[in-house]
């Protein structure tokens, strides 16, 4: 190989000099055949990779889909299950509810005061009043006349009476009856719970 000499003529001496080659032209190296091999398998590898990602995508989206559709129908089993046994579930409702207050009652634990009040609110008159209660209730309300005569008690006429049930009471009013039952409170909460949604 033989090297072509050149020659520059300056018209002043330098002081240094650079030497710079033009870089090569050559062209990248032609891939050998195991680099293509290895070209082949990394995108057949990434085609393979990429299709079962799509694969698992799909099988997700397809268990949602069910898991959606089991939910949509576990609540409506639910909503189904609570109206058939609306009726049932109040009637069970009502009864713990009247084993706790006749425990109470048996026990003594009630407000006859508040409960003969709460029914002379329902009156629909305010002169001659004749309550009748349990005869255990009366002493009670007796008492209440006693202690404080300035109190509602004081003008009403308080009666004995063995049909009415401890902690109820009956108000006889010149224009109707009210009645302040126990078991007739129970019924109107079991039938609105019944109504209940």
């Amino acid at each position: 190989m033989m090297t072509d000499t050149l020659t520059i003529r300056l018209s002043r001496p330098a002081a240094r000099f650079r030497i710079v080659e033009e870089p090569s032209c050559a062209s990248a190296p032609e891939p050998t055949e195991v680099d293509r091999e290895r070209t082949d398998r990394a995108q057949a590898e990434l085609s393979h990779l990429s299709e079962a990602l799509r694969q698992q995508h799909e099988n997700l989206s397809q268990l949602v889909a069910t898991v959606n559709a089991l939910a949509a129908r576990l609540n409506d089993l639910h909503q189904q299950t609570v109206a058939h046994h609306r009726s049932d579930i109040a009637k069970l409702a009502v009864e713990i509810a009247r084993k706790i207050l006749t425990q109470r009652i048996d026990r003594g634990e009630y407000d006859i005061q508040a409960i003969v009040e709460e029914a002379l609110k329902r009156a629909p008159a305010r002169q001659n009043l004749v309550v009748h209660l349990h005869p255990e209730d009366l002493a009670a309300c007796q008492q209440f006349q006693r202690e404080d005569p300035d109190n509602q008690f004081a003008e009403l006429d308080l009666v004995a009476d063995w049909s009415v049930a401890r902690a109820d009471c009956l108000v006889e009013t010149p224009k109707g009856i009210v009645k302040s039952f126990v078991e007739e409170h129970l019924a109107r909460i079991g039938e609105a719970l019944e109504r209940a949604q």
